[in-house]
């Protein structure tokens, strides 16, 4: 039987020290979590480091909206992402996209050379990406470890047809994580 971890988001220390002690074995670090997640402050890795074990990924977004990103909001999430890499944080959490929504290889690749071989998600990114399907076989190219999708549906159970098909075509080469409207599913 395959072991089922629990991954949760949350929105700031507090929620990661609650997650730990619900049982999740993971979780992802944001912001403004009605904005879709943005990148944690600093001070927020640094006391849920100081206060939990559990692996903490980081989100890497330095503003709402859409995934294709300026050169200078580029270069804040570089700085973002080694800032949060120098203070702890266990992987991170980003997708970027060009303009017609297909992976920004190289702009992906740039950040995950920074992690030093730590977990990379590539987040709901995905579902908006005119191919999700070629989309997963860019990013297991670029070496993600995981991705996050509602399967291009507002929730889980709405996408769930399509997060079937990218668990039988990514064939183990890169987790899929569900995620996105499944409390209580």
């Amino acid at each position: 039987m395959r072991e089922i971890l629990f991954e949760l988001c949350c929105g700031s220390a507090a929620d990661v020290v609650a997650a730990q002690a619900g049982g999740a074995a993971r979780v992802e670090l944001n912001s403004a979590m009605f904005l879709g997640g943005l990148t944690p402050t600093l001070g927020s890795l640094i006391e849920a480091k100081a206060r939990c074990t559990i692996p903490i990924l980081c989100m890497v977004r330095p503003r709402e909206g859409g995934f294709c990103y300026t050169e200078s909001e580029f270069a804040v999430m570089q700085r973002d992402a080694q800032l949060l890499l120098q203070h702890g944080a266990d992987g991170l959490v980003f997708g970027i996209l060009n303009a017609d929504g297909t992976v920004d290889t190289a702009r992906c690749r740039r950040l995950l050379g920074m992690m030093g071989g730590k977990p990379a998600v590539f987040h709901r990114a995905i579902d908006v990406a005119p191919d999700p399907l070629a989309a997963l076989d860019t990013l297991i190219e670029l070496g993600f470890t995981r991705v996050l999708t509602s399967g291009q549906a507002p929730t889980v159970p709405q996408g769930v047809a399509l997060i079937r098909q990218m668990l039988e075509h990514a064939n183990r080469r890169i987790e899929i994580l569900p995620g996105g409207g499944i409390e209580g599913w």
